[in-house]
């Protein structure tokens, strides 16, 4: 019998079609493959940062919370200082001793920002599509850097009122192995410098106002959070 030219060819015909498109295909599907591979890797390079910050940004929120317990404890003492500063044997013992050496403190205060400082480093920032969210996080962080100014900035005012109202009566009192803390105040409070030492406490803290700061850190939180789990 002859062959059938016409099926054979059109069979070899149809066979290179078929492994035309198989070759066609595999290129499509690497190609497409590595560039979603790409994307999946992008995208949780991403969210692997924003977890970070999100981490951050709640370690930092108790930082704030300590640097507000400090300075309210600060205030608290300077308003009861100079509350009994014409006679301290008036003051309940157990409060003085407990406020006596509060304004004395010259603390110091800092964040963490190494997780903020690898979004922008990295590139992942430009990677966010909600530009609303990358803008508040840089905002977040501002913030942070205005509370940690204000904190320094209280300590070193408060250290130009100090150093005065420290004079030689105060500094041969405090040489001393033992005192009492209403005999530290009374001889602090009784020159100006000392009286102007606590007012200069008071008016300084009664300024700041740190909830913008808390509640922009708290939102970002919450849009972090939100943006890697949708």
């Amino acid at each position: 019998m002859k062959p059938d030219m016409k099926k054979e060819h059109k069979d070899l015909r149809n066979a290179f079609i078929l492994n035309f498109l198989a070759v066609v295909l595999g290129i499509i599907i690497t190609f497409g493959g590595n560039a979603i591979i790409e994307r999946n890797k992008e995208a949780r390079n991403l969210n692997s940062c924003l977890e970070l910050v999100s981490s951050e940004l709640k370690e930092d929120l108790k930082w704030i919370d300590y640097g507000d317990s400090l300075l309210g404890r600060q205030v608290e003492a300077a308003d009861f200082l100079a509350r009994y500063e014409n006679d301290y044997s008036k003051a309940p013992a157990d409060s003085l001793r407990m406020m006596a050496n509060e304004p004395l403190f010259i603390c110091e205060l800092s964040f963490y920002t190494d997780a903020f400082e690898l979004l922008k480093n990295s590139g992942v920032l430009a990677k966010i599509d909600d530009q609303e969210l990358a803008l508040e996080i840089f905002q977040a962080y501002g913030h942070m850097r205005d509370y940690l100014t204000f904190f320094k900035m209280f300590h070193e005012h408060k250290k130009q009122y100090l150093e005065p109202a420290m004079n030689a009566k105060v500094t041969d009192l405090l040489a001393k192995d033992e005192f009492g803390a209403g005999e530290l105040w009374s001889l602090i409070s009784s020159s100006k410098e000392g009286k102007q030492f606590l007012r200069e406490i008071q008016r300084f803290l009664y300024m700041y106002n740190d909830s913008e700061t808390v509640a922009s850190i708290k939102s970002t939180i919450d849009r972090i959070d939100a943006y890697i789990g949708r």
